[in-house]
């Protein structure tokens, strides 16, 4: 395994426009720096203190780390990378049902185990032996349908693009686009007109259009793209998902600044809906610090969404409500209220609020 520990951040499509050194006029109406770094801190201190010993490796703790993580970083705050590094260390580095296991959702922690084996020149390869065997056997595999639900681009897809250049090897950035493929356009579940996606099989062809499943999919683009080489053939097709799902998730946004739980019907089960919206600005405030989304055209649109989720979604303790609960469809977990939590919807709100704060410099 070659030992390269760093991060590649590479240009879009041959070019990046200038958007930060704007900062100052994009960050109208932003609370910048402090109000966001002040909420993001009252959340993940909230959340940290009521789970102090988070348990197992699933989906839900492996997103809630992206978030954490970035966090750390962006305030920064090196006690949220212990946390994260405490936890990883008490799961051994190992992923559910160990590195035979291919399913997506327990790939999703191999994400934090990556990110800290690249930060710390003291954390040995073996960190991340498990993560990388479960997906190289599926690179050495002629499978390509592993991903039948979208969920999976998130949990999945920005460990082969990690490990790709940890590895430089162009392999684990094919495997990883037929696979994307597989998903998108022979399962079809992406809906090219509507610029959305259904969460799997049984909704293709309906009007329901899960707001967080949605959310996970713009989500893995940016994470996906953050790393990518800018020579990779297939980047320009994750740009440009991630643009045609930005113009409709800016039709799609409610005035209230949110956007429901069905992205094609707001009046099926209406209200605001942390995780979905925090991934959503999250996914276009990527594209607009990294100069593939207008900020005169979506600035407007996260501004709103953070200062929304701040001002309903974050409660007085700092817990973070109004998130809808494990499911797979608009229905799930429902009712949604302000104090429906969870912590995917924290690592999401982390991840949203460490891509605001780019403006704000």
């Amino acid at each position: 395994m070659k030992q390269r520990r760093f991060m590649v951040v590479s240009g879009i499509v041959g070019m990046v426009m200038a958007v930060l050194p704007a900062a100052g006029a994009q960050a109208a109406g932003l609370p910048c720096p402090t109000g966001i770094t002040a909420t993001m801190t009252k959340v993940n201190d909230f959340w940290i203190a009521h789970n102090t010993n988070p348990k197992g490796a699933n989906w839900p703790i492996g997103a809630y780390f992206a978030g954490d993580l970035a966090a750390a970083r962006s305030l920064p705050n090196p006690r949220y990378s212990t946390y994260a590094a405490n936890w990883a260390a008490a799961q051994k580095f190992a992923l559910l049902g160990g590195p035979t296991n291919t399913f997506a959702d327990a790939q999703a922690a191999g994400q934090t185990y990556i990110e800290l084996y690249q930060a710390d020149p003291k954390h040995p390869a073996s960190d991340i032996a498990q993560i990388n065997q479960s997906v190289t056997s599926m690179i050495h595999s002629t499978k390509v349908t592993d991903w039948s639900w979208i969920d999976a681009l998130f949990m999945s897809m920005p460990n082969f693009a990690k490990l790709g250049v940890i590895e430089n090897n162009t392999a684990y950035f094919d495997k990883m686009f037929a696979e994307f493929h597989s998903t998108k356009s022979v399962r079809g579940l992406w809906n090219a007109t509507k610029g959305l996606w259904w969460r799997d099989g049984t909704f293709v062809g309906q009007n329901t259009y899960w707001s967080r499943g949605n959310g996970w999919v713009i989500a893995a683009m940016a994470r996906v793209l953050d790393v990518l080489p800018a020579t990779d053939p297939h980047r320009a097709e994750y740009v440009q998902t991630l643009q045609q799902m930005a113009a409709a998730l800016k039709a799609a946004q409610q005035p209230n600044g949110f956007w429901y739980v069905n992205l094609g019907n707001p009046a099926d089960h209406p209200g605001p809906e942390t995780s979905g919206t925090a991934f959503f600005t999250y996914g276009i405030s990527w594209g607009i610090a990294n100069g593939v989304l207008d900020p005169a055209i979506y600035q407007p649109v996260v501004t709103k969404a953070w200062n929304a989720m701040a001002g309903v979604s974050v409660q007085p303790s700092g817990a973070l409500g109004f998130v809808q609960g494990v499911g797979s469809s608009p229905s799930s977990s429902q009712p949604v209220t302000a104090s429906s939590t969870a912590a995917y919807g924290v690592g999401a709100f982390l991840l949203a609020g460490t891509e605001l704060g780019k403006f704000c410099h």
